[in-house]
């Protein structure tokens, strides 16, 4: 059940991203006439849709230097303005004080329908600022008056999610200039790469991950998602987290949420960079309050790197049930080891999501249940995890 349920869910991300890809070039041609200005980016989205539209703008500035900036406010100053104002009006405030300097906005939205959303995309509209307008369904929800709506054709969150950004990663790439490989290239290659993951061990590795995870939040054990490697692959491991302490276990009755760790905070990681230079240092602290029994999930590029080696010692030593999640490197004893196909690091986060996804569905489904996570992959296949389904519904019943 659990190969057949990852090999038709990875269908449909397959399908959407492709369907997305053939507007590819109109997204790359709006990204690469911000750049001519100065690529002034900003970028806005709610849960899992922040950590993807900030990933794809890293990518852009990794690579090329651009002044680029994502506008989500920190957690610290999220908290703070929303004691006065609502989340809303603090949303489309961040987006105000330099709507005039900018060159494109990009926003994702699964419904597209967000308040604070349409808040940034109609200050856009008054200001005639281009917006790249990410969202799920057909998008006619949305309205941008300059720019694209580009839409996933589908109205299943993750599905969305995973659609978005697959495009969006693919897009930014492409718009890195006229030395990077063409879209429909890199199109191809990581269409090819969804197709080629190994759905056997897949399912094999979701099987044994849905039971530690359900007895894990069940028994009010830790759970640990920690990429010591950091850049995209972390912002997909704070998609993950988000995954398993929000998605998988929101209203099920008598489930409370689970304990996630994941990696360090700002304040955190400037700590640890200023005492302790060596990038495990972080990863192998963490590991130090895992007990026997935890959950670790551990997302790395190279299982043969030295960080990710001795973080998987740490946890080795700790006795926890580690998930080890990575592109290259030989097997590794002391855990359950999936292995995914050869791409770029931004790439490769895409494919990291999608597992996250798979394990977030199946999780809800055994928390629902109390046993088994369902009868068929088609009831897998159901478990659409957008907490107020906003798009389904409207769909559904019109």
């Amino acid at each position: 059940m659990y190969q057949d349920f990852a090999h038709a869910y990875l269908t449909e991300v397959g399908t959407a991203a492709g369907r997305m890809l053939t507007r590819g070039h109109d997204a790359v041609d709006l990204l690469n006439r911000a750049a001519v200005g100065g690529a002034r980016i900003r970028a806005f989205g709610n849960g899992g849709s922040s950590a993807i539209v900030r990933s794809a703008l890293l990518q852009l500035q990794a690579h090329t230097g651009r002044p680029v900036s994502d506008s989500m406010m920190s957690p610290a100053a999220m908290a703070y303005t929303a004691q006065r104002d609502t989340y809303p009006e603090v949303f489309a405030r961040s987006l105000a004080a330099d709507i005039h300097g900018l060159d494109l906005v990009v926003v994702a939205s699964v419904s597209g329908r967000s308040a604070n959303i349409r808040k940034a995309l109609n200050l856009c509209r008054e200001h005639d600022v281009p917006v790249l307008a990410l969202v799920g369904g057909d998008g006619t929800q949305v309205e941008p008056a300059r720019g694209m709506v580009w839409a996933t054709g589908t109205t299943d969150q993750q599905i969305s999610e995973d659609a978005m950004l697959t495009a969006l990663t693919l897009a930014a790439a492409t718009a890195l200039g006229p030395a990077t490989a063409p879209l429909p290239a890199r199109v191809d290659q990581h269409l090819h790469a969804v197709a080629d993951v190994d759905t056997v061990r897949l399912g094999a590795f979701l099987a044994e991950a849905t039971t530690a995870v359900a007895d894990a939040i069940r028994t009010r054990r830790p759970i640990y998602v920690l990429c010591p490697d950091g850049g995209p692959l972390a912002l997909a491991g704070e998609h993950y987290a988000h995954n398993l302490h929000w998605d998988a276990p929101l209203g099920v009755e008598d489930v409370q949420p689970p304990v996630v760790v994941s990696d360090p905070s700002l304040a955190d990681m400037s700590a640890i960079y200023n005492d302790h230079p060596d990038p495990a240092h972080g990863v192998v602290y963490q590991l130090r309050s895992a007990a026997p029994g935890d959950v670790v999930f551990l997302l790395t590029y190279d299982a043969a790197s030295r960080t990710t080696q001795e973080a998987i010692r740490a946890a080795a030593a700790a006795d926890v049930r580690l998930f080890l999640v990575y592109r290259n490197g030989p097997a590794q004893p002391h855990s359950e080891r999936l292995q995914l196909p050869q791409t770029d690091d931004f790439a490769f986060a895409a494919l990291v999501q999608s597992v996250a996804h798979l394990v977030c569905r199946t999780t809800r489904a055994a928390l629902s249940t109390g046993s088994a996570p369902g009868s068929s992959p088609a009831d897998l296949m159901a478990q659409d995890l957008a907490p107020l389904r906003e798009l389904s519904n409207i769909n559904r019943s019109s």
